[in-house]
């Protein structure tokens, strides 16, 4: 049977869907939301027996990162009567079939630059306005730059309600600011330290920090020599070059550590930088660059040191992932453990003064040559969970969609 949700042209990738929610026969229940420009509906007016679609906008052929994370945690939250799906570029390939995958874009290369983000705006705009022009209940949850700007032209052409979701730290924070006013479009943020870039208030604002799977128990020791391990795109702004510069230098000082990089990929967002990271390893066999992969937390053990140096960084959901296993963290300032309560904000965290090779080689002596109780860390990291649950979150995001689709 064809799915609601379908093109006629039957353009969307292998998928999998639950069983049907019973959305005609829930009772609406009187929730906390923060405050909105929407109108203030009743709770009857905002319960339809109609499902909603949302589109969440990513596009490329690429679906890994923090906001493909953070979108695949949305799709699969089970927010009464609302179906998901992810707008890709025509030639992706799923490797889940738990998401629906609306494969029907043309843009290729994305998120590399602002003139790869301008020019992948034309070629998805059709498609995507094309899609959705006729469809009933629909909400366009924009989350990459070039999906913001096509999706608004979509909302301004079409009229579908619009959500962009704020990932990045942008250079003119202001020209989205101009798009929330211009379109009547709802914002979330996803941390504080955004919220603030874009000039919104933290306490009226929306903000979903990125949900993760916390583990259930801290990774087993891994023994013998320290290990540093770093996970992300191999584009410039992780100064992933550096990490591998400031460990070549321990190692020529006799250190026996070892440098394990998840991050590497056939298809590169840059694949200049790729090369000068492989380059720079050398024949060292003591680091290794494996291809980037969502479960890499699973090779993560209890003593390995966590390295992350990306920057400008709006929230850096690898730290989320390896703050929850309990490791010890080497970071940047500002990031969203500077928020969180002592001593889980401090214990086991290094944090960086200037993002400078020998100042990180430093650092990184610095961290293998502490004791820190990490099963303590990951005990009490974990009281933190809480924070980073999409359970907490659907309610408001439930009403946000009725209230738009209204």
């Amino acid at each position: 049977m064809a799915h609601s949700l379908l093109p006629d042209d039957g353009a969307v990738a292998e998928h999998t869907l639950g069983p049907e929610r019973d959305t005609q026969n829930k009772s609406p229940v009187r929730i906390q939301t923060p405050p909105s420009s929407l109108a203030r509906l009743s709770r009857l007016q905002l319960v339809s027996s109609e499902p909603i679609t949302v589109l969440h906008l990513v596009g490329g052929l690429e679906f890994r990162g923090g906001a493909a994370s953070v979108v695949e945690k949305l799709a699969l939250a089970g927010v009464p009567g609302v179906n998901h799906c992810i707008w890709m570029h025509s030639d992706f390939k799923p490797s889940t079939g738990e998401l629906l995958f609306i494969t029907q874009g043309r843009a290729r290369n994305m998120n590399t630059g602002l003139w790869h983000d301008l020019l992948a705006v034309p070629q998805d705009f059709g498609p995507i306005f094309r899609w959705a022009r006729g469809r009933h209940r629909l909400v366009l949850h924009a989350h990459s730059r070039a999906g913001i700007i096509a999706a608004s032209l979509v909302r301004w052409l079409a009229r579908k309600p619009l959500v962009i979701h704020l990932h990045f730290l942008a250079r003119r924070p202001w020209l989205y600011r101009g798009l929330r006013r211009l379109l009547n479009a709802e914002i979330i943020y996803n941390s504080r330290k955004t919220c603030l870039h874009y000039g919104d208030n933290p306490v009226t604002a929306r903000i979903l920090m990125p949900p993760i799977n916390w583990p259930d128990n801290p990774p087993a020791l891994r023994h013998g020599s320290a290990r540093f391990v770093a996970a992300g795109n191999f584009v410039r702004d992780k100064h992933l070059h550096l990490l591998v510069t400031a460990f070549r230098r321990l190692r020529a000082e006799g250190a026996k550590e070892e440098l394990l990089i998840f991050g590497r990929s056939a298809t590169p967002l840059d694949p200049i930088c790729q090369r000068e990271i492989i380059k720079a390893s050398g024949e060292d066999t003591a680091i290794q660059l494996k291809d980037w992969t969502p479960d890499w937390t699973e090779q993560l053990r209890e003593d390995d040191v966590f390295v992350h140096l990306g920057q400008p960084e709006s929230f850096g959901i690898v730290i989320l992932e390896a703050f929850a296993s309990g490791c010890k963290l080497l970071v940047l300032p500002s990031t969203f453990l500077d928020e969180l309560p002592e001593p889980i904000c401090s214990q086991g965290i290094y944090r960086l003064e200037r993002l400078e090779v020998e100042h990180l080689r430093e650092k990184m002596k610095e961290a293998i040559g502490t004791i820190d109780s990490n099963r303590n860390s990951w005990e009490g990291r974990r009281a933190a969970s809480g924070l980073f649950s999409i359970k907490n979150s659907v309610p408001w995001l439930h009403q946000l969609y009725e209230a738009l689709t209204h």
